[in-house]
């Protein structure tokens, strides 16, 4: 794990796991997981963040569970919005672009499972090699990727997009959480790409949670010439539909 990512993951709180209430997500041994369920009588146990039941945990020492599933004593606690509005940018949808596919869509998963109101859901964005974090009325956060999941390369001839309109910054720019994503690069692909250079970027709310009893807080990206954002362009591709679905909780 990147050492950027590690200094992150110390600042947020660990917690007894038995303590977490359904749907609270966690890392812990370096995996997203996800509690699944807190009945009584020890029965509480997660499972690997958009896996299968095979990766279940128990969370109850000394539990039944622990005599078939592995136990996770603690965690540490993934921060969370209040609301989805809090991905935009004072209501105007954010954007990222990011190496690859899978990616995008688990950055765009992550988000909408860390927002507590209901209501936000991801899908494929048009006809664009992207993914959209909605409602279904407003888009709050769109991600672009440079390749797809079948290995061809895209291409985006300008920063800014339209439809809706928004500024594409560099996915490195993003919430730190990004960084514990299994499919998380650091670069985008160097070759084959035309380079895009980006105007300074400005404030835009990406949150850092330094302080374990915080939810949310935004910091001011540094001004900079951006560069690394580039694409290719490979025509006939398509790419499959995501099921507008609101990740579990």
């Amino acid at each position: 794990m990147p050492q950027t990512a590690a200094s992150y993951l110390a600042t947020l709180p660990d917690v007894e796991t038995v303590r977490m209430p359904t749907g609270t997500l966690f890392i812990a041994n370096g995996l997203i997981y996800q509690v699944v369920e807190t009945a009584g009588g020890g029965f509480a146990k997660a499972r690997q963040w958009r896996r299968d039941e095979s990766t279940d945990v128990a969370l109850v020492p000394g539990s039944f569970l622990t005599k078939t599933l592995p136990l996770v004593k603690t965690g540490r606690i993934l921060p969370v919005y209040r609301s989805r509005v809090e991905l935009t940018d004072g209501g105007q949808p954010t954007g990222f672009i990011f190496p690859t596919e899978s990616l995008a869509k688990d950055a765009a998963y992550l988000d909408t499972a860390l927002i507590m109101s209901a209501g936000a859901y991801v899908r494929n964005h048009h006809q664009e090699p992207a993914f959209a974090a909605t409602d279904g009325t407003q888009i709050f956060r769109l991600y672009y990727y440079a390749r797809s999941a079948h290995g061809r390369s895209t291409h985006l001839d300008s920063n800014i997009v339209e439809n809706p309109h928004c500024e594409l910054r560099p996915h490195i720019e993003g919430p730190m959480y990004w960084r514990l994503l299994p499919s998380w690069e650091d670069t985008l692909p160097p070759a084959k790409v035309t380079q895009l250079a980006m105007p300074a970027a400005t404030d835009i709310p990406i949150p850092i949670w330094a302080d374990p009893n915080a939810t949310q807080v935004g910091h001011r990206i540094r001004n900079e010439d951006i560069t690394r954002v580039s694409k290719a362009i490979s025509t006939g591709e398509t790419d499959e539909d995501v099921d507008e679905t609101r990740p579990n909780h």
